[in-house]
């Protein structure tokens, strides 16, 4: 058997976008069940720009400081076994997270479902529906 028929592909990142809610946690766990044990999650936490206003004038995030966030984050991975990375992305959360993957090479992005009004949704789309058009890699929206 040839040497490079030995060595099996080295399993590429999953992306995971985390803002702390419910189902960002149940996505951390759907992340690292992805990557399997020894495998690598790229958390990333999005902080949209301070001029980046929802439709109704609002911030699109509430998050002030990521470091508790990625923390956290980290501390839930590393129970599953997996080598974690966080990130800060400085951008809207569907721009942070297709560029967080297309950095790590990763095979599939993770978000949480945020359950946002019908209303909500029409304006602006939801991260999920617009990460589908963009996504450089598989998708999973966990509920």
């Amino acid at each position: 058997m040839s040497e490079s028929a030995e060595r099996t592909p080295e399993p590429r990142p999953v992306v995971v976008g985390y803002d702390g809610s419910p189902t960002s946690q149940r996505a951390l766990v759907r992340a690292a069940k992805a990557a399997g044990a020894g495998g690598r999650v790229v958390v990333v936490v999005a902080i949209p720009p301070a001029d980046d206003l929802s439709p109704t004038g609002e911030p699109e995030s509430a998050i002030e400081d990521p470091a508790p966030l990625l923390e956290d984050a980290a501390a839930r991975l590393r129970e599953h076994g997996v080598e974690v990375s966080t990130e800060i992305g400085e951008a809207e959360p569907v721009e942070a997270l297709v560029a967080a993957a297309r950095k790590a090479d990763a095979q599939l992005i993770v978000v949480g479902a945020r359950g946002e009004s019908y209303v909500a949704r029409a304006l602006r789309g939801s991260v999920g529906e617009r990460l589908v058009a963009r996504s450089p890699c598989d998708l999973l929206v966990v509920r």
